[in-house]
C-alpha cells in the first residue's frame, strides 16, 4: 500500500512538473519586407503580448519556401519574448506543401519532430591522423580562427564542423556567408540535429571525418547562442569536450582554444571560463591547450593536459582580411584576449609558435 502511494506520488509531481513546463509559443505575423539575406524578413506581429510590434524573423530553405510580404505565416517568437540576444528572432513556420521525399539513408534532421526531412551523410575520410583539428569553444572564435589559418597557410581549405550547444541552423550564421565569400571558409559540416551545411552527418565522429575529406584544417563547434544555465555542466561549452574525444578516438591531436576574457563582467567567464574547465575535466585524453600570455594558467586542472603560452594574437587580423570579429557585443579591441585565443590555437595546431 505505502509503495503503491508512494508511486502516485512521485508519478503526480512528475506531471505536476511536466505540467508547470513552457509550450511551444506561436504567433500569428505579417511579413512585411525580406531582406537581402537568403531567409531574412521583417515580420508585424499580430498577436501575442508585443502585437503591433515590427521584429526580425528567419527563414529557413531547407523546411520550406520563403514567403512573400504580405503573407500571413506562424512564427515561433519565444526569443524575442523572452528578451534573448543571439536567439531574439522569430522563427517562421514553413507552409504546407513539399516534395515527397526519398529514403536514401534512413537519415533524418530533426527526427520525430513535425519539422523532420531526410538527407544522406556525406563522403568521409578514414582517419584525422595527420590533420590539424582545433576545437573551438563559442561560435564568436570561428572568424580569428579562419583568419589565422589564412595567414598562417595560404590558400588551406578550412572547413568548420557544426555540433550541438548553440543554434541548430547553420542559416542563422551570418559570419559562415561571409567567411564563405572571402574565402577563408571551404565548408561547413553540420553534424546530429543541426542542419542547412554544405554537407550533413549524423553525428560528430562522422562529421569530423567528412571535414577532413575536403579540408585541410578543421575546426569544430557551436553554432551561435550557447546554451548557458550558470551550472557547472549544463551549458553549451560540453560540447568542445565531446568534440574533443572523438578527434582523439579518431586519430587526431586536437588543440583547444579556450574560452578567456578580460571584460567579461560575469566572474565565472573571467580569465579562463568556467566553461572551458568543465569541458577539459571531461575530456578523456590529454589535450593541448593555447593560452595567451596574458591569462594565468589556472589550477585544479588535470595534469593529463598541457597549457602552451603563445605569443600569437590576432591584432591586424580583421584589417587584412576585411573581417569584423565581435562577440556578444564586444569588438576585438574591447577584450582582445577572447579572440586572441582562437588564433592561438590555429598557431599552436599548425606549429607556427613564434
Amino acid at each position: 500500500m505505502w509503495r503503491t502511494l508512494f508511486f502516485r506520488f512521485r508519478r503526480g509531481r512528475l506531471w505536476a512538473l511536466k505540467a508547470n513546463m513552457l509550450k511551444v509559443v506561436l504567433r500569428q505575423c505579417r511579413v512585411v519586407s525580406r531582406g537581402v539575406v537568403d531567409g531574412r524578413v521583417e515580420l508585424d506581429l499580430l498577436d501575442g503580448p508585443l502585437a503591433g510590434e515590427t521584429h526580425p524573423g528567419v527563414v529557413y530553405p531547407e523546411l520550406g519556401d520563403i514567403p512573400t510580404p504580405g503573407e500571413t505565416v506562424l512564427a515561433n517568437t519565444a526569443g524575442i519574448e523572452m528578451g534573448l540576444g543571439t536567439g531574439g528572432l522569430a522563427f517562421v513556420l514553413p507552409t504546407a506543401g513539399g516534395e515527397s521525399p526519398t529514403n536514401n539513408d534512413h537519415f533524418m534532421k530533426l527526427p520525430y519532430t513535425p519539422l523532420q526531412f531526410p538527407v544522406s551523410q556525406s563522403q568521409q575520410a578514414t582517419t584525422l591522423e595527420g590533420v590539424p583539428v582545433v576545437v573551438l569553444p563559442l561560435h564568436s572564435h570561428l572568424a580569428p580562427a579562419c583568419c589565422a589559418v589564412a595567414d598562417l597557410r595560404p590558400g588551406a581549405r578550412v572547413a568548420l564542423v557544426w555540433q550541438e550547444g548553440g543554434a541548430l541552423p547553420v542559416g542563422v550564421s551570418r559570419i559562415c556567408q561571409e567567411l564563405k565569400e572571402l574565402g577563408l571558409l571551404h565548408a561547413v559540416v553540420s553534424c546530429g540535429s543541426c542542419f542547412g551545411g554544405d554537407l550533413e552527418s549524423a553525428n560528430v565522429y562522422s562529421g569530423l571525418l567528412t571535414a577532413a575529406a575536403v579540408a585541410d584544417v578543421v575546426l569544430v563547434g557551436i553554432g551561435p547562442g550557447v546554451v548557458g544555465t550558470s551550472t557547472s555542466h549544463a551549458h553549451g561549452g560540453m560540447s568542445a569536450a565531446i568534440s574533443a574525444n572523438a578527434s582523439v578516438s579518431l586519430g587526431a591531436e586536437p588543440v583547444f582554444a579556450p574560452r578567456v576574457s578580460n571584460a567579461d563582467a560575469r566572474a565565472r567567464h573571467q580569465g579562463i571560463s568556467h566553461h572551458t574547465l568543465a569541458a577539459l575535466e571531461a575530456t578523456l585524453v590529454g589535450c593541448r591547450i593555447a593560452l595567451p600570455n596574458s591569462i594565468e594558467q589556472p589550477s585544479g586542472v588535470s595534469s593529463r593536459h598541457s597549457f602552451i603560452p603563445m605569443d600569437r594574437d590576432a591584432r591586424g587580423l580583421e584589417e587584412r582580411f576585411g573581417v569584423v570579429f565581435r562577440s556578444m557585443g564586444r569588438l576585438y579591441n574591447e577584450d582582445p584576449v577572447f579572440f586572441d585565443a582562437a588564433a592561438a590555437a590555429v598557431a599552436l595546431c599548425l606549429e607556427e609558435r613564434a
